[in-house]
């Protein structure tokens, strides 16, 4: 059995990569800041170290005895705007001590980049307009450095919007705040607009999941633009699904490519479909009708 280390575990996409890690028969360690274990199902064991990702001590000590490291601790992008230079220490720095940590044992690395390394008008060659993105776009050079001078082999996805059921934050979780609101019959907005390409959590779970067994060979980022529709497309799919007509959508356009395309997945990585906005509406409000009511309520 291997030992995978979750950064950011408790978090969003933390909870839905640490259940595919034990449906696919790993162990985890959960890093955090400030874990919530209470988020974690009953019937998932982890071990949870709480620490700082910007200490890189902290971080090697949570490495010691892992097989990989899926490493998804970060500030988002108004964090970021907010205070650019704890946006750098947390996505950056933070990496770097990740990429330390895995070194010594050339351990592979998995991670979550961003769509957003892309600014509206080029989607081929990277140029981002949001601190965040020019964060993640330096993890992006590390990553490959990390692979040249030492033999560190990573993957890293580069998704649009991740959607699905749990506790997101930031711009981003609108349509997951939107679904969840569905469900409670309660109003909610969706904080931009336009044509956005929709990444289902399960789909960056597995495939970051994959990436701890698969042979990876170099430092690899891979664009995941999911299903990619207009918002107000998400929203009437949404609303055919609850029946609930309380979501609206505000503000302007996310400055990213409004058509991005997705980067095949390797062979090695094996086959993972995109999951359609029905499918993913439909297996979003499965989890959370699934969930108590104190826990939903708190979604």
């Amino acid at each position: 059995m291997s030992r995978i280390l979750v950064t950011g575990g408790t978090g969003f996409v933390g909870l839905r990569t640490v259940a595919a890690l034990h449906a696919a028969g790993h162990a985890v360690r959960i890093f955090d800041l400030a874990p919530r274990p209470e988020r974690l199902p009953a019937h998932i064991p982890a071990e949870i170290v709480s620490g700082d990702i910007t200490d890189t001590t902290s971080v090697i000590d949570a490495a010691r005895d892992c097989d990989g490291i899926i490493h998804l601790a970060g500030l988002m992008t108004v964090d970021c705007a907010r205070d650019p230079v704890l946006g750098a220490r947390v996505n950056l720095i933070g990496s770097l001590n990740v990429f330390e940590a895995a070194k010594e044992r050339r351990l592979p690395v998995a991670y979550l980049s961003t769509a957003g390394v892309f600014g509206p008008q080029d989607a081929t060659h990277p140029q981002p307009m949001t601190i965040y993105g020019a964060t993640k776009l330096a993890v992006e050079g590390a990553a490959r450095a990390f692979f040249l001078d030492h033999g560190v082999p990573s993957l890293g996805l580069r998704p649009y919007i991740v959607y699905g059921p749990g506790i997101s934050a930031g711009i981003a979780a609108g349509p997951s705040i939107a679904i969840a609101a569905s469900v409670r019959r309660e109003p909610a907005e969706i904080r931009f607009s336009g044509r956005v390409g929709f990444v289902h959590v399960d789909d960056v779970a597995r495939l970051l999941t994959s990436a701890m067994t698969a042979p990876l060979e170099a430092a690899m980022a891979l664009t995941m633009a999911g299903d990619t529709t207009a918002m107000e497309a998400f929203v009437g799919e949404l609303r055919h699904q609850t029946g609930w007509d309380g979501i609206t959508i505000v503000g302007p356009p996310l400055r990213i490519p409004a058509d991005l395309a997705s980067d095949p997945v390797p062979t090695m990585l094996g086959h993972h479909p995109v999951t359609t906005i029905a499918d993913g509406i439909h297996q979003s409000l499965t989890a959370l009708k699934a969930m108590g009511p104190e826990e939903s309520s708190n979604v």
